[in-house]
């Protein structure tokens, strides 16, 4: 079964940046375009889910037009992006809508057939109300994100 939320391997130095709120979109080489939410699963030293990020939109580009439009919030050098995306001809910009922090970091193994970290992303079965309950996560306390 597919749904609208995926799981995504985030390195926690740009966790941070996010959950501050100067980052406010995540970059992918590549991306489905129709996600709702993404469950954030913080890569070593951490290697735990740490936040669950409703998604405001994705944009798909070419590099330099993507950047132009998120640049503002990327949370990341400009040198840092192009070297990220060389030699790729689309890149994706996860727009940020709010994020819910756990305030206990989860293991992986807390959901359904999840029992190892992603290298790009993986669809998750659980419907989002579901999530929301396991990860321990109310939606009044999410931090939104205001992008122009």
């Amino acid at each position: 079964m597919k749904t609208d939320t995926i799981i995504l391997s985030i390195h926690p130095s740009h966790i941070e940046k996010i959950l501050s709120g100067e980052k406010r979109y995540e970059y992918r080489k590549r991306i489905p375009t129709d996600i709702r939410y993404i469950v954030v699963y913080a890569t070593a030293p951490i290697k735990m889910i740490v936040a669950l990020i409703e998604i405001d939109s994705v944009i798909k580009g070419i590099p330099k037009e993507v950047w132009d439009k998120t640049k503002n919030y990327a949370g990341i050098s400009q040198d840092f992006f192009m070297r990220y995306f060389s030699n790729h001809q689309d890149a994706y910009a996860i727009k940020i809508k709010a994020v819910h922090e756990l305030l206990y970091p989860k293991p992986i193994t807390d959901l359904k057939d999840q029992i190892c970290a992603p290298q790009s992303y993986t669809y998750l079965k659980e419907p989002v109300i579901e999530l929301y309950h396991k990860l321990g996560i109310k939606k009044r306390c999410a931090r939104r994100t205001n992008t122009k």
